[in-house]
C-alpha cells in the first residue's frame, strides 16, 4: 500500500504546500509509515521533512501543528488516520496486554 497526497494551504502553512506519503515497510522493515514533506509554494523545493512510525502518531500530530493551523493539521491527521493507522491495531509496547 502507498499513497500520497498533497494539500496546497499557502500562507497558513510553513512553506504552503504540505505532501503526506503513506507506505508499508518502506523505512521501517515492519509496518506503516508517514513521510511528511513541507514545500514552498512557488518552487516546490522541500524546505521540511520528517518520517513517521505508526507509534508516533502524537509526534506526528504535533509536528503538523508546528507546520500548519490546527484546523488543516486536524484534516490532515484524518487523511492519515483513515489510509496509515486503520490497517494494524496499533501496539506501543511488545509483550504488554
Amino acid at each position: 500500500m502507498n499513497k500520497t497526497k498533497t494539500w496546497k494551504i499557502g500562507e497558513e502553512c510553513i512553506g504552503g504546500i504540505i505532501q503526506i506519503k503513506v507506505s508499508e515497510g518502506t523505512y521501517f522493515p515492519q509496518g506503516t509509515t508517514i513521510k511528511v514533506l513541507v514545500k514552498e509554494w512557488k518552487s516546490g523545493e522541500v524546505i521540511h521533512s520528517d518520517i513517521f512510525g505508526r507509534h508516533n502518531e502524537r509526534s506526528l500530530e504535533f509536528y503538523l501543528h508546528d507546520m500548519t493551523t490546527s484546523y488543516y493539521a486536524s484534516k490532515i491527521m484524518d487523511w492519515v488516520k483513515e489510509n496509515a493507522f486503520t490497517h494494524n491495531i496499533l501496539v506501543t509496547m511488545e509483550g504488554r496486554n
